[in-house]
């Protein structure tokens, strides 16, 4: 099979996972044919590039335009049947001057279908940023990739639907890294401003605020809605805000997990959602379900903001319907907040039979420990962090971690299917789903700061049966808190915190004992012939501070001897790489050898076999992340005084040239 049809394929199941009608999509290559870029195009293996990304062309044919000195010119339509000999046919061998010039940005001004624009480009992009920025058109999604080796040049911080991509080398690596990265922040843009991939696209989302009545601090107003949005908005010049929400019974917190915030999403009847990532003026907010919460016996949600940075420029907390109609909009007074850390902004309550809105607006000097202690729980700060480090502790690393715990299953021998990649469709409190022997296990993961509340063993228990699990497991990254505890065993529900997911780790980590009187000999390979995909085998030689001292300490498919004659590589066949390495010839100030491993293609299994004397063989298994393709196979270092190979959990989603920054090689 083909490198092209794996990347068709991985590209369908894309798009499938997606929901996406790929028909109603449009791609946009654009190439930057300056004085001189054709030989460097035709030199650094523009063919490959472009035979790499022919997948995007499953669909229909891919626009091409030609941009000489500011003119835009078409060229003909690229496709799958086109790609291998397209650069050749039509740019090397006609002139651009000859194709039709078009007014590429008044077309696009004019359409409002989902559209994503490769440019291939060399030059500064500033004044095409600029353009792109007064189109105000979400729907264009824009990659500026960098094909001359050098970083792009912007002289001001692009929007978002602008990304920047840099690639060192056009290689059959760069270009696989390529693919992936124009792909996924292509996906993450799309996910991020909630843009359907199908169909006519929204612009933005519309809200109607022609009903809505401004209230004043005190004000106490009737909401006859059961089904609600609570909008938190603010300006800021810097620092942080987080907001919460409590669900009181008569003015008391029952306790922690009754709280809804960035760090525990959701409690009965109420879900943290963050405005930063749909298309609404508001930073964060809060769907509710009046009636569940009635139900439930709660008859107060009160919402909070915690300043630890400070006060913002402006503040303001407001209630919608489901289909985006403002009902009631407060706007705090700053001014009598300036010293505040915290601030109760408004709250719903129950009285006389009904649901109202009362606009609060009082501010504390002593943060959320004050809040809690307020309404029943002094200790609060004890259980969630409020600070603003946890919005960048949870965001950040989340995913992350979802990441890794499939490479972990994997490796224990697990199947892994993904429920959902939608990041706003509902997964039931279901991350991962494990399979081994037949028998499907729900996996719930909490990358928490905080101590792991009992909803997340309540939730995995429930969530299960949506996807006719047999057993349920939750990993989490701290401790769990005692009644979690005492309801899992209840359950029979599995659970991992940090000290049992750690001792997993280790035990997954292996070592073998090599010795330095012979030559060892290192063969990555594909393990299931049938899909021959291009894998590279690279070294690293470090000193004791995990740094290599010069270029000449990296062993890749450009460089394939050491000076000192330590280390060969045998680049013999594109799916199978041999290294020889005399570790007794190794520069003095080597104490470490890195093995680094890449290929043309994500979840491919790979396995090492380490030659070592007396040919004795060792095989190890690998599946790279889900994210990247390159990955620290393991590495050869003394332990004890006598040499040994351990094996690494280490990837880069930046491919090889994010493994150089590491150990302190520059490229470009």
């Amino acid at each position: 099979m083909s490198s092209t049809t794996n990347y068709r394929a991985s590209y369908q199941s894309y798009l499938n996972r997606q929901d996406v009608d790929g028909s109603k999509m449009r791609y946009i290559f654009i190439i930057n044919t300056a004085d001189g870029l054709q030989r460097y195009m035709k030199r650094n293996n523009m063919q490959s590039v472009l035979t790499k990304l022919s997948p995007l062309s499953m669909f229909g044919e891919i626009q091409v335009v030609a941009q000489i000195e500011g003119s835009f010119y078409q060229l003909p339509d690229f496709t799958e049947h086109t790609a291998s000999q397209y650069m050749k046919t039509q740019i090397y061998g006609k002139d651009a001057l000859r194709g039709e010039k078009i007014d590429l940005f008044a077309e696009l001004f004019h359409t409002s279908e989902l559209t994503h624009i490769i440019w291939f480009t060399d030059e500064e992009v500033t004044p095409y940023t600029r353009v792109i920025q007064s189109m105000n058109a979400p729907h264009m999604f824009w990659n500026f990739v960098s094909i001359k080796g050098s970083p792009l040049r912007c002289a001001t911080k692009p929007p978002k639907n602008i990304i920047l991509t840099h690639i060192p080398k056009i290689s059959s690596l760069a270009t696989s890294v390529l693919y992936r990265k124009l792909l996924n922040k292509f996906a993450q843009y799309v996910n991020k401003t909630d843009l359907p991939m199908h169909g006519r696209v929204r612009i933005s989302q519309i809200e109607n605020t022609a009903d809505s009545q401004h209230v004043i601090k005190g004000s106490k107003s009737k909401v006859e809605q059961t089904n609600l949005k609570v909008g938190i908005g603010w300006k800021t010049i810097e620092g942080e805000c987080l907001s919460a929400s409590m669900l009181l019974t008569n003015n008391q917190l029952a306790d922690a997990e009754n709280i809804a915030f960035f760090g525990n999403k959701s409690t009965i009847g109420m879900t943290h959602v963050d405005g930063r990532e749909l298309p609404t003026e508001d930073m964060e907010q809060y769907t509710v379900n009046l009636s569940a919460i009635e139900q439930a016996g709660q008859d107060k949600i009160l919402f909070t903001l915690v300043m630890p940075d400070g006060t913002p420029e402006q503040l303001y907390i407001r209630v919608l319907t489901y289909d985006n109609r403002e009902l009631i909009r407060f706007q705090i007074d700053m001014e009598t907040c300036a010293s505040n850390t915290a601030l109760e902004l408004g709250a719903l309550y129950y009285y006389k039979q009904e649901w109202r809105f009362n606009a609060i607006g009082n501010g504390y000097n002593a943060g959320m420990e004050k809040i809690g202690a307020n309404y029943g729980i002094p200790d609060l700060t004890d259980t969630y962090n409020f600070t603003a480090e946890v919005l960048e502790d949870i965001a950040l690393n989340g995913k992350t971690f979802e990441y890794h715990m499939q490479d972990l299953f994997t490796k224990l021998g697990y199947e892994v299917e993904v429920p959902t990649s939608d990041p706003y469709a509902p997964d039931y409190g279901v991350d991962l789903i494990a399979i081994k022997g037949g028998v499907r296990k729900a996996v719930q993961l909490k990358c928490f700061s905080n101590v792991v509340p009992i909803k997340a063993v309540q939730e995995v228990y429930a969530g299960a049966r949506m996807y006719n699990c047999d057993k349920y497991m939750v990993v989490a990254t701290n401790y769990f808190s005692r009644a979690a505890l005492q309801l899992a065993e209840q359950l029979d529900v599995e659970i991992w915190d940090k000290m049992q997911l750690a001792k997993v780790e280790d035990r997954l980590r292996s070592r073998i004992g090599v010795s330095d009187e012979n030559e060892l000999k290192l063969k990555l390979s594909k393990k299931d012939a049938e899909d021959e995909i291009d894998i590279d085998i690279s070294a690293f030689l470090v000193n004791g501070s995990d740094q290599c001292e010069s270029d000449e300490d990296l062993i890749f498919y450009n460089q394939t001897d050491h000076p000192s004659g330590c280390i060969r590589l045998i680049n013999d066949t594109a799916w199978e790489k041999m290294m020889y390495i005399d570790l007794s010839s190794l520069p003095a100030y080597c104490e470490k050898i890195v093995i680094v491993g890449s290929l043309d293609a994500y979840k491919q299994k790979v396995e090492l076999t380490i030659d070592n004397e007396l040919n004795l063989y060792h095989t190890f298994e690998y599946m790279p992340s889900t994210v990247c393709d390159t990955l620290v196979l393991g590495q050869f270092r003394k332990i004890d005084g006598e040499w040994a190979f351990t094996t690494s959990e280490t990837y880069f989603v930046g491919g090889l040239e994010e493994a150089c920054k590491m150990y302190g090689l520059t490229t470009g």
